[in-house]
């Protein structure tokens, strides 16, 4: 797994071990050196810390930085009186030790040659990898950092892996601290390195060797699905704290949990993907000017007018980081509600004298592209939609729980624990479009703006509605509910042959939608926030209907738009005469990246019309099969 620059700088304090080099008793003062080029190893590669001209912000040294024990802020025994680099490339400083009884205790040491060695807490700000070694190991070079503090530590503890490190343990290693002024001592993290090249050179123990792969693979594996998941700050907290990988996969699927109850647009929008434009930019920018400027490259007016929406269009192709069919729509924009500007009249606050009403300009917000999208698809609003996703994701599912079981005396209780898996999430394309007039996309009405919008969104819900009740999981197509192996069934029409509507055509009973139910129960899948999706010619026969075929009866279609105590939603996505049940939050849909737009004025130029052609990246996938079931007369 590669580590991201990025990610090295947001690690937080980090510490070297150097050495003490001359110590005067009398004016308490200490000359050493705190930092060099040295290689220092890292877990996620080798660190070298740059001493060119411009690299090290020494502000905070040239203004009395603390000198302490250990790293401990609560634990001052002097400040840095200097500090220089010189032309070896290392960083020296003199500090002056305090008159307490503990600084004097502490220099006494250093005098005395106990207390050898010290160590530079430090802010990286800018790295650069700069070489991939043929044994994997990836180099960075630190080019912009800051010390913040030197500590006198203890004699290094492990000089067994390539560097000495003080006496804190490997797993905090890897654990980013907040940036904070000043920093709390229980955040601060040990790492180090000498200045003895024999030292660093010095071949790991088999033993050691092993405990620390384990340590790093346990770390990557930790790092790498946080990036995946979108939880950094966790992986990091559960890295410092030595927490397990299946540790981490529970954290995430209570992440999950968490992140399914908040609107679609803040969950795309905390995903990333942006490319920085602010509220009013995000809601100023036009599809109809894009979609003018694409029909005729050549006229200039129209690039200049559009040149703002072009420009955020290829900065939003640029950080998909994937080969584009069109322009890409940023998502800053797909999740901001568009502004219209409407004219009320009124006669409250009328001025004396005046006869009539005044009009008063009001700012209303429609809703974004987003929110546009998911109100056309009832997948979509029913489902958990992730949002902003990049390349394949795997999600973490929990396929056995922990169980109890009843122990004699003196009995060992068994070891039963959760068994987690993985289901994976992979960008299917897909391709949908509409048109409109060449006099319709020439109006620079706000209200033109908005049918623009609401048509893409349409052409694109519709599309991922059928796909995802029916889509086959071949040809280019994510499997739909239907095409699920284990999802439960429930055969409409048992009368067969002899049916009024023939085989294969049977309208369900109320007992076959209470059998749905029944069947989700059963696996122990049942929740209150269960529906029947169905379509509209469905809909009128159980408005029709009586539940049980008496008079007396009621329809089975419930007041309030329940069937069986259950919400109903209603598309003519669904084939006629079938049914979908079930708890859809356990249904993801991953949606990849912005939406890509192409104009294709030629297929109906005679007619004069447009085509729009978008293109989106979707793919479903079932967290547990037992919380649907598909109900249809199999004839």
């Amino acid at each position: 797994m590669k580590v991201t620059p990025q990610q090295i700088n947001e690690r937080g304090l980090q510490c070297r071990l150097m050495e003490v080099k001359t110590a005067d008793a009398e004016a308490r003062t200490v000359e050493l050196a705190f930092s060099s080029e040295i290689e220092c190893e890292r877990w996620w590669g080798v660190e070298v810390l740059s001493h060119e001209p411009g690299a090290i912000r020494m502000e905070r040294m040239k203004n009395g930085a603390a000198l302490l024990v250990d790293h401990n802020w609560r634990d001052q025994v002097g400040v840095v009186e200097s500090v220089t680099v010189g032309a070896d490339r290392v960083g020296r400083a003199v500090v002056r030790f305090g008159k307490s009884a503990r600084a004097s205790e502490i220099l006494q040491d250093v005098v005395d040659g106990i207390r050898r060695h010290v160590s530079v807490g430090y802010m990286v700000h800018a790295t650069k990898l700069i070489e991939e070694r043929k044994d994997g190991t990836d180099v960075y070079r630190v080019t912009d950092w800051e010390p913040y503090e030197i500590s006198i530590v203890a004699v290094p503890a492990d000089p067994t892996v390539g560097v000495g490190r003080a006496q804190e343990v490997l797993p905090m290693a890897a654990a980013p601290v907040e940036k904070k002024t000043a920093p709390n001592p229980e955040e601060t993290r040990s790492m180090s390195d000498t200045t003895t090249p024999a030292v660093a050179t010095a071949t790991p123990a088999p033993a050691h060797v092993e405990l620390v792969n384990a340590e790093r693979s346990r770390a990557r594996a930790i790092v790498e699905m946080g990036e995946k998941y979108k939880a950094s700050d966790l992986a990091a907290r559960y890295v410092a704290e030595g927490k397990s990988v299946e540790d981490f996969q529970r954290a995430v699927l209570d992440k999950l949990e968490e992140r399914s109850t908040k609107p679609l647009t803040d969950q795309v929008r905390a995903a990333g993907g942006q490319i920085g434009l602010t509220d009013v930019e995000a809601r100023d920018f036009s599809f109809t000017r894009l979609i003018r400027a694409a029909l005729d490259p050549s006229d200039k007016a129209a690039q200049r007018e559009a040149g703002f929406e072009l420009e955020a269009c290829a900065a939003a192709a640029e950080k998909s980081g994937k080969q584009t069919r069109g322009m890409v729509i940023p998502i800053d924009v797909l999740t901001a509600p568009m502004v219209r500007n409407v004219m009320t009249s009124g006669t409250t606050g009328t001025p004396a004298g005046a006869t009539g009403g005044f009009t008063i300009a009001k700012e209303l917000q429609a809703q974004s592209f987003v929110e546009l999208l998911r109100n056309r698809a009832v997948l979509m609003r029913r489902a958990r939609t992730l949002g902003g996703l990049v390349g394949n994701i795997d999600i973490p599912r929990q396929t056995a729980g922990a169980t109890a079981a009843w122990i004699g005396e003196d009995a060992e209780a068994p070891v039963r624990t959760q068994t987690i898996d993985q289901i994976a999430l992979s960008p299917k394309t897909l391709a949908a479009h509409t048109e409109i007039t060449r006099r319709l996309i020439m109006q620079s009405s706000i209200d033109v703006e908005a049918m623009v919008r609401a048509d893409l969104a349409t052409a694109v819900a519709l599309e991922i509605d059928r796909a995802g009740f029916y889509g086959t999981g071949t040809s280019n197509q994510p499997r739909g509910i239907a095409n699920y192996v284990g999802i439960n069934a429930v055969d409409f029409g048992g009368t067969g042959a002899g049916d009024p509507l023939g085989p294969g055509n049977s309208m369900p009973t109320f007992a076959e939608l209470v059998q749905m139910e029944t069947e989700i129960a059963a696996d122990n899948a049942a929740v209150d926030s269960m529906a029947y999706i169905f379509n509209a010619a469905l809909r009128g026969h159980l408005k029709t209907t009586t539940k049980f075929g008496t008079s007396t009866e009621t329809t089975i279609w419930e007041p309030g738009n329940t069937v069986n105590g259950y919400a109903t939603e209603v598309t003519n996505q669904i084939a006629a005469r079938e049914v979908f049940f079930g708890n859809f939050a356990d249904l993801l849909v991953g949606l990849w990246g912005g939406i890509e737009i192409n104009v294709d004025p030629y297929t109906h130029s005679t007619r004069g019309r447009i085509r729009i052609v978008t293109f989106q990246d979707v793919d479903f996938v079932l967290r547990r099969v037992e919380s649907f079931c598909y109900g249809r007369d199999s004839g």
